[in-house]
């Protein structure tokens, strides 16, 4: 599309937010460079959400097979094949990765292979094995995503020391596994292979798995993990992992002052993920990087999802300029662990803003999704958050034991969760676990982004018998009304 090397628009990433960038840049009629280093789709389509709920859906097909009976179906003599269940995710991540491509292609965009580095404020260098060429654009975007963090912890580039890369690969599947970390990495794949069948042991700092999602849902998940036979040990402050007996591997901890000792054939590291700014150049060129990452304008690192930080506002797209008036950044790199679907909106946003288009991100209602047994979805405020800030909030829950379609599924585990504000009644935020959680978070998104009431909810019908019912009962619960749950 450029023949002198000369572009509207230039991208470093092939990632959720990078290549929805470029296809945004066409859309505008601007000639666009995506510059990817490894495989379009970043870690998302090949190492991370896409693998990841293939192998979680393998999982749940054998719980299925293993609760057949309740239902009146006999299932004999089933196992799972670790050989086929990794020839389906990477069917998955194929079909997936090969449509993006195609849809650069179609799109006239340049896809350009190779480590991108910035030469001068408006140069990128891409370095490929097939040489060195030259890419000048009026405006960039910074999308590098974020690596595993594995040097924090000593022995953390081990012999089998996984990290989510290697873990979804499936080597094999281990006699026992040692998950430092329960975020949701860590409990995804933790249920995963405690399906498959490994002994799995997390190893938590915090005083409870899941410690930024809701209180009472991090408590369904952990019962739920532990009832199939996996272990969860909290207050861990993991110290080191090392070689033990038998070629096993042993992680030391400390708890409660005392130094403990545990063995497994596996250490999965889940402790978080970094910013990827390797060999970018960007420090030499004068862009400003911090702990988190590359820094944008004031508002846009403090998203909803963190809730180690009081709740964002709406930023305008303006927000993701870097301290360079013509560079932009989104997703990962700008904040060290992010989502694929934010990094998607704020590609979109920082072409449209880099071209004068008036746009906004909504940091408030950024829903998040893990899919544990059961999902957790939630949006906005969490319960646990809105009384550390001496925010007060009606609560309205409602308990999936008691939603018609759940008790048919058996899918008794969970509730939904609405907070409002008592003056208003606007929606402030909402967590949902159980069945397909993270299939209603979409309506719950919504009315937090419109700054609806729950009223606005309640007076939605919801079609019978669904899951949905339950936001509706729960919405009429933060009013006292809730219609099939026993007056207190």
């Amino acid at each position: 599309m450029s023949e002198n090397g000369r572009y509207d628009l230039a991208i470093v990433g092939a990632g959720p937010g990078g290549y929805v960038a470029a296809l945004r840049g066409r859309q505008l009629g601007l000639s666009v460079a995506l510059i990817e280093e490894r495989e379009v789709g970043g870690t998302c389509l090949n190492r991370g959400c896409i693998p990841s709920k293939a192998l979680l859906h393998t999982a749940h097909v054998l719980e299925t097979c293993e609760g057949a009976s309740r239902y009146g179906v006999t299932v004999e003599d089933f196992s799972i094949d670790i050989d086929r269940a990794r020839r389906h995710k990477q069917r998955a991540v194929k079909q997936l990765v090969s449509g993006v491509e195609t849809l650069l292609e179609k799109a006239e965009v340049d896809l350009c292979c190779g480590h991108g580095e910035f030469a001068d404020e408006h140069t990128l260098s891409v370095r490929s094995k097939d040489g060195e060429k030259r890419i000048e654009a009026e405006q960039i975007i910074v999308a590098t995503g974020s690596v595993p963090v594995v040097d924090m912890i000593e022995g953390g580039r081990g012999r089998n020391v996984w990290t989510s890369d290697t873990a979804l690969n499936v080597p094999f599947v281990p006699e026992s596994m040692i998950v430092v970390g329960s975020g949701a990495v860590g409990m995804e794949i933790a249920a995963m292979y405690l399906h498959f069948g490994s002994q799995v042991t997390v190893l938590e700092l915090f005083d409870r798995a899941l410690p930024r999602e809701d209180h009472e849902a991090s408590e369904v998940v952990t019962r739920t993990f532990q009832r199939r036979g996996g272990q969860v040990e909290v207050n861990a402050m993991v110290k080191a992992i090392d070689d033990g007996d038998d070629k096993r591997k042993r992680v030391v901890f400390e708890r409660g002052g005392e130094e403990e000792m545990l063995e497994a054939e596996v250490v999965l590291l889940a402790v978080g993920r970094k910013a990827n700014l390797s060999e970018l150049g960007a420090e030499e060129i004068g862009l400003r990087i911090e702990r988190h990452g590359i820094c944008v304008q004031e508002g846009v690192t403090t998203p909803a999802s963190d809730p180690d930080r009081p709740p964002s506002t709406v930023c305008p797209g303006t927000q993701l300029r870097t301290s360079l008036d013509h560079v932009w950044a989104i997703g990962d790199c700008i904040r060290g662990i992010g989502l694929a679907h934010l990094a998607m909106h704020e590609g979109v946003a920082a072409v449209e803003a880099s071209q004068g288009i008036e746009t906004h991100i909504n940091y408030n209602a950024v829903p998040t999704a893990m899919y544990s047994h059961p999902e957790i979805a939630s949006v906005g405020l969490l319960e646990y958050r809105a009384k550390e800030l001496g925010i007060e909030v009606d609560v309205g829950r409602f308990p999936f034991a008691a939603n018609g379609r759940a008790v048919c599924t058996g899918a008794r585990h969970g509730f939904a969760k609405l907070i409002s504000d008592p003056e208003s009644g606007q929606l402030l935020g909402a967590t949902v676990c159980g069945l397909y959680a993270t299939e209603l978070i979409p309506e719950l998104t919504l009315a937090i982004e419109q700054k609806l009431p729950v009223d606005a909810i309640i007076d939605v019908i919801h079609a019978h018998p669904t899951l949905s019912e339950a936001l509706h009962e729960a919405a009429l619960a933060t009013q006292g009304r809730a219609l099939h749950i026993p007056l207190a």
